[in-house]
């Protein structure tokens, strides 16, 4: 079932927006907050990416491997540059308005094929194909599984092999 987000979502207040350097290109489609002392931090999404201090200011929604929530906390496990799954960053969010079904919509969204794939017996990995929300450009990441050795040559050759069939099969 896909989220359903709202068709307004509340105005964002100007100091999220200066503070993260959200820029006036990209439509903000939800946002939440958190009082923290004197002054407030803010999670935003928009169109093209999940901005918070936290984060480092902006993620691409493609580069957002997987994101959960369980209130008050959205979990965020980022990509690296070479789409490995970082340890996921923890955002607190007591005022979440729409933000968590606009997450999971951004980032599923952004998935054009998932395919789990055996490399040898008992080793297997996750080849994913994502858009890039700013550039559209298909960006393809192996996900070794846990334990996995992903500069192991033979693993390597296995996956490599898998990915060529996948994009072959799929004409991407």
């Amino acid at each position: 079932m896909k989220a359903r987000l709202p068709s307004r979502p509340p105005r964002l207040p100007a100091a999220a927006s200066a503070t993260l350097g959200v820029p006036a290109g990209e439509k903000v489609i939800a946002w939440g907050s958190t009082p923290n002392g004197d002054e407030t931090a803010y999670v935003v999404g928009t169109d093209r990416a999940l901005y918070a201090v936290a984060l480092g200011g902006r993620t691409a929604w493609s580069r957002i491997s997987k994101a959960t929530w369980e209130e008050p906390v959205l979990s965020v496990t980022i990509l690296d540059d070479a789409g490995r799954p970082r340890r996921p960053l923890r955002l607190r969010v007591e005022e979440s308005n729409d933000l968590p079904a606009a997450v999971y919509d951004r980032v599923t969204a952004s998935v054009v094929v998932s395919e789990r794939v055996e490399l040898r017996p008992g080793a297997k990995a996750l080849l994913v194909a994502r858009k890039g929300s700013d550039s559209g450009e298909i960006s393809w990441t192996v996900v070794f599984d846990a334990g996995l050795d992903p500069r192991d040559p033979e693993l390597r050759r296995a996956a490599d092999s898998a990915l060529a069939d996948l994009r072959g099969s799929l004409g991407i």
